[in-house]
């Protein structure tokens, strides 16, 4: 069962000025319990960001680095060893990390602060005997060599799961081109959730801290969505409960969210933020106009308890992506489409009937060559 009355931190933070960031990353830290209730002297901690893609931070695909600079500096002056890293979409090798290491910032932290950056690929497959759904994870080898894991998620919105947070941001331990194996396995909404659930339940972060500052709206999480300015920082220990709080004042309700959602039905959360100790800024004080994404999968979740006849309503009213004029066919979604569904001709062609709108390939074109459609 989830805790009666969890914690989250909700701080202000009105920029990525980095004294600005140092100060509110520490006043959120320490409404939580302080750095030094995480981390140990000597202990290993794996800041996992989130790295979809080799994207610069301006775009605020990634976590912002100001954001990790300062989680860097917090965990060694517990006397931790920060090690920064992730599984972005795609292959998983060494040359696609330091591409996305330099591009999105974080080799500069790394080089300014003394931060490990990973750069173990390797992967294994673990057992789950807490899992609902997985009992056999496939895993990176990174977790390994931590002892404490620190997730560091970015505010946005998932044409797929609607919200992508403290709970879906696991998903990047799971080994680069295993996470389309999973898309197509778990292809049903509920089955997913409870596929990041599961992950959830393996790793059991010791922290979550969120940059909100600027996050992702519309038809995110990638080059698709558009920055939006919401001036916060967040922490917990409880991923779900800082999920709750998030999806709140960007104006979602948490019970419409798959994933959160499927952890009411788990017991992990009671969904309801009132059950949750919101500690710092008051939610109506820092709430925003947030665009949510054009999919409305979420929503016939919810109201079509039916699995057969839900499946059917979705495949015609929820999008489908079809490539637009920008497509230069890089194939960067057909190497991703975890169904087999593209082929590239004159562009990308989605063959619909194979699509299982995962919208992997939405999420991770940089050339914003995908749109989403509807049949009706």
């Amino acid at each position: 069962m989830f805790n009666m009355a969890p914690t989250v931190a909700l701080v202000k933070c009105a920029s990525y000025d980095e004294s600005e960031v140092e100060a509110s990353v520490s006043k959120a830290l320490n409404l939580v319990g302080g750095i030094d209730k995480y981390v140990k002297k000597g202990d290993r901690v794996l800041l996992k960001i989130n790295l979809l893609s080799a994207s610069a931070p301006e775009k605020a695909i990634t976590t912002h680095p100001s954001v990790v600079k300062a989680m860097v500096k917090q965990v060694q002056s517990a006397g931790g060893i920060p090690v920064i890293g992730d599984s972005p979409g795609g292959p998983f090798n060494r040359k696609m990390l330091e591409t996305a290491y330099q591009k999105s910032g974080m080799k500069a932290v790394a080089d300014e602060t003394g931060a490990l950056l990973n750069y173990n690929t390797g992967s294994k497959k673990v057992s789950n005997p807490q899992g609902r759904l997985v009992k056999k994870l496939d895993i990176l080898k990174l977790l390994d060599e931590v002892d404490v894991v620190i997730t560091m998620p970015k505010l946005k919105t998932h044409t797929f799961t609607k919200f992508t947070g403290a709970t879906k941001i696991l998903f990047g331990l799971v080994p680069g081109l295993t996470k389309p194996a999973y898309h197509l396995k778990f292809s049903d909404i509920d089955l997913f959730s409870d596929m990041l659930l599961d992950i959830l339940v393996y790793v059991k972060p010791s922290l979550s801290v969120m940059d909100g500052v600027v996050g992702i709206e519309g038809d995110g999480p990638g080059a698709q969505g558009e920055a939006k300015k919401v001036r916060v920082i967040l922490a917990s220990n409880d991923s779900v409960a800082l999920d709750v709080v998030a999806t709140t004042i960007i104006g979602m309700k948490p019970k419409d969210v798959p994933i959160l959602r499927r952890a009411v039905e788990r017991g992990m959360t009671s969904g309801d933020v009132s059950d949750i100790e919101v500690a710092g800024e008051k939610i109506d004080d820092v709430k925003v106009s947030y665009r949510h994404p054009s999919g409305s999968e979420g929503l016939m979740n919810t109201v079509i308890s039916n699995k057969i006849i839900r499946r059917l309503l979705l495949k015609a009213v929820i999008p489908y992506p079809v490539a637009n004029e920008n497509c230069i066919r890089c194939g960067i979604c057909k190497q991703n489409c975890p169904a087999g569904a593209i082929t590239i001709t004159d562009k990308a062609r989605m063959n619909l009937s194979k699509c299982i709108r995962c919208y992997c390939c939405h999420e991770l074109c940089p050339h914003k060559a995908v749109t989403l459609k509807r049949f009706i």
